[in-house]
This record gives C-alpha cells, sequence and structure tokens, in this order.
C-alpha cells in the first residue's frame, strides 16, 4: 500500500471543512471562476497556516511536492475528484449512479460490480454534478430543480447523463470512451468487423466519391466508435463538420482527423434564450462549405438538413441513428422527418432517402458482450412508394455478418466503391447455409430475407 504524504493526510484532515465551505458557495449560485478562485484561496490558507504551526513547533513544513499535491486534491473536489479514480479504470465502460451512496460498474467483459459511494449526500452529489455542469463541459449547463436533466461531455471526453428532482434519487450514468484511437484494423481485432466488410467500408468513405452511409444500433452497441473509425479513413486534406449534442466524436483532439469543426448543441438560459439545436446546427453546417457533414446522432428533424447535405454535392457525409435493425433505420427517419419545419411529405422523405443514401450498417452489442457489424444493406432505389434495399450482409452462425448477397451490379453504392479501388470479388462467394428452408409450393412465392423497401 502506498505511503500517505504528508499532503494528503492535510487534505484529508480539512475535507469536511473545504467541502462545507465548497457546499455553501455552491447555495449563493456564484459564478463557477470566483467558487473556484475562493475556495483555492481558503486551501492556501489552510497551507500557510500549517506551515506556521509546523515552524513554532519545531516541525517539518510542507515540501513543494506535497503541496502540489494538497492543491490537486483540492480541484479535484471542485471537480468531481471522487468519479476521477472511476474515470481512469480502463475496464470500466459505464457507472451507474443511483443515488449517493450506491455505484454500479459495467465492465468490458459484461459483468457488473459494486464500485465505492461518491459522496456522503445526495445535497452533496448534486452540488459535485453542478459544479461539474457548470466548469466540465464545452459550454456551461445548468443542474437544478429548473433544469433536472443534464447531458454532458467531461473533460476526459467522457459522457455524462444526470437527473434529478424528478427522480427519487438523484441519478447518473457515465458512458467511458474506451477507444478513441479508433480504426477499422483495431475493430477487427476486437471482432467487430470481418476483413471483407473492412474493404466494404473503407472504400465506402474513401474518394472520389464517397458513399453516405448511417450507422444503426442500439444503445451501448458501439455506434459512436465505428463512426470513429470508419472516419479515420478520411483524407486529412478534407474538411468535417460535425454536429452533436454532446461532442463525443474528438476526432481533432484524439489525432483521427486534424481538420474538423465541432459543433455542439446549446440548451436555453434561465430566461429560456440562447437554444442552439441539432437542426439550427445542421442547417449552419452546409454554410461553412465542409466537404463532409457528420450528425452523432440522427433523432429528429435535423435529419432532413442531413439528407439535403448528401444531396448537394457533401458525398461521404454521415451520421448515427437508434433503431433495431438497417430496414427500420429508414422507417425512423421517416417518423424524424416529420418534425422537422420544413414540413415535408411522406413520400418526398422516401424518394429524397432513395436518391442520397447508399448504405446503411447496423451495429449490436452480442450476448456474451462482444459488439458486431452484423447487417451492411445497400438502397437500390424507389420503387412503388418505397425505398428498396438489398442486404449484403446479414448476420452468421455466430452473429457477426458474412456476405449474403452481392451489390447489385448497374447500382450506385457499387459504383462509388469501384470508384475507391473496390473489387467485388475479394467477398468471394456468398455465404449459403447448409440446411435450407423447405421450398414454398407451387405459385406460394416466397421473400428474399435480403431484399426489402419501405
Amino acid at each position: 500500500m502506498a505511503e500517505t504524504t504528508q499532503g494528503l493526510a492535510l487534505f484529508q484532515e480539512s475535507h469536511a471543512r473545504l467541502l462545507q465551505q465548497f457546499l455553501e458557495l455552491e447555495r449563493q449560485q456564484l459564478p463557477p471562476d470566483v467558487i473556484d478562485r475562493q475556495l483555492m484561496d481558503i486551501a492556501e490558507g489552510i497551507v500557510r497556516d500549517y506551515n506556521t504551526s509546523a515552524l513554532i513547533a519545531g516541525e517539518l513544513r510542507l515540501t513543494d511536492e506535497e503541496e502540489r499535491e494538497f492543491r490537486s486534491n483540492v480541484r479535484g473536489l471542485m471537480g468531481g475528484g471522487a468519479l476521477m479514480p472511476l474515470l481512469e479504470r480502463e475496464d470500466v465502460e459505464n457507472i451507474h449512479i443511483l443515488g449517493h451512496d450506491k455505484v454500479i460498474l459495467s465492465l468490458a467483459n459484461g459483468d457488473r460490480i459494486p464500485g465505492p459511494a461518491l459522496a456522503g449526500s445526495e445535497e452533496e452529489l448534486v452540488m459535485m454534478i453542478r459544479h461539474l455542469a457548470a466548469t466540465a463541459g464545452h459550454t456551461s449547463r445548468r443542474f437544478d430543480t429548473a433544469a433536472p436533466i443534464l447531458d454532458l461531455r467531461l473533460a476526459s471526453g467522457h459522457r455524462l447523463f444526470a437527473v434529478t428532482a424528478v427522480a427519487e434519487r438523484t441519478s447518473i450514468v457515465i458512458r467511458r470512451h474506451r477507444m478513441l484511437q479508433s480504426s477499422l484494423e483495431r475493430l477487427a481485432q476486437s471482432g467487430t468487423v470481418t476483413a471483407p466488410m473492412i474493404e466494404v467500408l473503407r472504400a465506402a468513405v474513401r474518394p472520389p466519391n464517397p458513399a453516405n452511409m448511417l450507422v444503426v444500433g442500439g444503445t451501448g452497441a458501439g455506434k459512436t466508435t465505428l463512426l470513429r473509425s470508419l472516419l479515420s479513413e478520411v483524407p486529412q486534406s478534407e474538411l468535417v463538420v460535425t454536429i452533436e449534442d454532446t461532442l463525443e466524436l474528438h476526432l481533432r483532439s484524439s489525432g483521427l482527423h486534424e481538420r474538423t469543426l465541432a459543433l455542439e448543441t446549446r440548451t436555453a438560459n434561465t430566461e429560456g434564450l440562447g437554444e442552439i439545436s441539432m437542426y439550427d446546427l445542421c442547417r449552419a453546417a452546409l454554410r461553412m462549405s465542409p466537404d463532409r457533414v457528420i450528425v452523432g446522432e440522427v433523432r429528429g428533424g435535423e435529419v432532413m438538413q442531413l439528407l439535403q447535405a448528401m444531396g448537394i454535392g457533401n458525398d461521404g457525409s454521415l451520421g448515427t441513428i437508434h433503431a433495431g435493425s438497417t430496414r427500420a433505420a429508414i422507417n425512423k427517419m421517416l417518423i424524424y422527418a416529420q418534425r422537422s419545419p420544413d414540413s415535408p411529405t411522406p413520400d418526398s422523405v422516401l424518394r429524397e432517402i432513395s436518391e442520397v443514401l447508399h448504405l446503411l450498417v447496423y451495429i449490436k452489442k452480442l450476448p456474451d458482450g462482444r459488439r458486431a457489424v452484423t447487417s451492411i444493406r445497400e438502397v437500390v432505389g424507389y420503387e412503388e412508394g418505397r425505398v428498396a434495399t438489398s442486404e449484403v450482409f446479414a448476420p452468421g452462425p455466430d452473429g457477426v455478418g458474412v456476405y449474403v448477397r452481392p451489390f447489385k451490379a448497374d447500382g450506385e453504392p457499387l459504383a462509388r466503391l469501384m470508384s475507391a479501388g473496390f473489387d467485388p470479388n475479394v467477398l468471394g462467394e456468398p455465404y449459403r447455409p447448409r440446411q435450407y428452408a423447405p421450398q414454398a409450393p407451387p405459385g406460394g412465392g416466397a421473400h428474399g430475407r435480403g431484399g426489402g423497401g419501405f
């Protein structure tokens, strides 16, 4: 066990006093920088008093290193310091905080274990999160009874979601981003994608005619990591504009793509003014002359702006969407489009999807905890009031997608892939299960699992 230094011991002795002062300053609703400055002034006073007492008693004063350690712990108290040890654990994927004294850690291997309490009371927990909301995000956010729901990106890049007042106990979920240095090769090493999939996805992203794609999946499936991996293939010369509710992609800070302009939504202030929505940012992005527009998560009327970006020459634009399958994603887009101020008709939405969207990629978390791309579907046209599609990769015996059907020979998706050097022959022969379904009776007509439309 590491030896407790005098700097840490002094912090532990002063913790109750510092916490009481911190909570009192928070109650006064002072600006975050004022709170930080005043609390650090108190901390400096504690250090001076300790050193003076030590000098009078003929004892050793704090060394410079011990003083730095003390100040670091005080700053940690202001910035959610109790969370830091959990956020630094590489085996932790999600942290669930159900009140001040109940913490559950979801590990990368699928296990769930209890974690240490983060605060001494509900009030202390709320104050800690409130200070993080005001200081740790890209933009300052509120967290109180008037604004009881918080969606925040921490300075570490992890995503925090919290609720208070409307919940029985203050509850928080933190999603750790474990794979900021993402690539298709890394996904292959973890079994998320196969070599044939990499050939398709890499060609789909690369110039001269990159495909427009949506990454589809449920919560925690790995959509953001897959999207980040796809974007790692984009040439550094291109200007990429990313649009997110809460910044998660971190393309520039992680070194994946230097020419990135990251936009983030903003909530309204106490007067109900100043809100910047995903729709607003998508409209603004189109005026920035981007090479590609990336929407971190499509969940409203901004879908029309993304489709517009795809249709006016911003080839290679990407986004993610919550849906249960690649087929269901198109229905979801139609629903979201109805929330747009543009008030498009369902038929016009479906026609636009069929014209500008090329590929849908589905990723899911398998029962054993692995994440895998299970389906890649191409959009092949508009037929009889629906978007016609064909599933090229479908779930195989172990859940991971396998090649089941060639791309349509005269289709737009294949033409775009081949412009980047893709050779369809690398996919080999389509997978065929050993046992076939009984043949349909004469005149019965059977529907292939891969085709379809909306």
